[in-house]
């Protein structure tokens, strides 16, 4: 999320009329799955990696950037047929890209930083979305419970204010923010589990939503600290009132690996 609020009315109607615009389509996307799915989730990957070499090394299309995004669309293209663990032809890009940072002076730990960055929530989402039936749903649910957190984050943090959460990191997150976000998370993510149907226990449905919500913030204080160590305000400029594309996902980043996760085991230890 985009650290700096909106200065005045215009600002915010740019962000609100951006959402407004981005949401219809990423909902549609979603639900539609396919191969329009698989490619919109390639596309996001391309920018967050273009955007991260940005920050990191000051020039976004680079060495790195071209054999990160190779690497990328050949897993992604493994993980779209279901072949989340083979790991063929995929030596020959992760070597380019290793033998590249060192060629060309680019940091090795923070181009694979990025690579890591990029494609965990990559392949998670991925497979949320062939979870099951309503893989679909699952990761509607997953985003609107980082948006809610995100929205009621930002009017609960402006409206009442108070201490802050890491002043060092990100000046304007308030530990207000972070109570009521969750709360606004938390009824918005039974709300939408119920009209979802989902076959699961409201409790955990709730606790699991308190989480999600609580660890896509982590998500974007950690998109801050290394903007921040990079004395950088925003990600990119590619969506007007939000910055870039890192600004906007950096929740989903973080709460998509943590779902995928916990659905694993979840059914690993139900069949064990």
């Amino acid at each position: 999320m985009n650290d700096t609020p909106p200065k005045n009315k215009s600002g915010l109607i740019l962000r609100v009329v951006s959402a407004l615009v981005m949401l219809p389509i990423a909902i549609f996307i979603i639900l539609q799955g396919g191969i329009i799915y698989s490619l919109f989730v390639a596309l996001l990957t391309v920018l967050i990696l273009y955007e991260w070499n940005g920050i990191c090394e000051g020039k976004a299309f680079n060495a790195a950037f071209v054999f990160q995004s190779i690497l990328s669309l050949m897993l992604i293209h493994a993980f779209y047929n279901g072949q989340y663990l083979t790991p063929y032809a995929y030596l020959a890009p992760a070597a380019l890209l290793v033998v590249s940072c060192l060629y060309y002076k680019i940091k090795l730990h923070f181009a694979l930083m990025g690579l890591a960055y990029a494609l965990l929530p990559a392949a998670s989402l991925l497979w949320l979305r062939q979870y099951s039936d309503q893989g679909g749903w699952i990761v509607l649910w997953l985003m609107i419970i980082v948006w809610s957190m995100d929205t009621g984050a930002y009017f609960a943090g402006k409206n009442i204010g108070g201490p802050k959460m890491a002043p060092g990191i990100s000046p304007n997150k308030t530990w207000a923010g972070l109570i009521g976000g969750t709360v606004v998370a938390v009824i918005m993510g039974l709300i939408t589990a119920f009209y979802f149907n989902f076959d699961y226990d409201w409790m955990a449905l709730a606790a699991a939503a308190a989480i999600l919500a609580i660890w896509s913030q982590i998500g974007d204080l950690a998109e801050s600290a290394v903007k921040r160590h990079f004395n950088v305000k925003d990600s990119g400029t590619i969506i007007p009132g939000h910055g870039g594309i890192m600004d906007r996902v950096d929740g989903i980043v973080f709460a998509a690996p943590a779902v995928a996760l916990s659905l694993y085991f979840f059914e690993f230890w139900s069949v064990a």
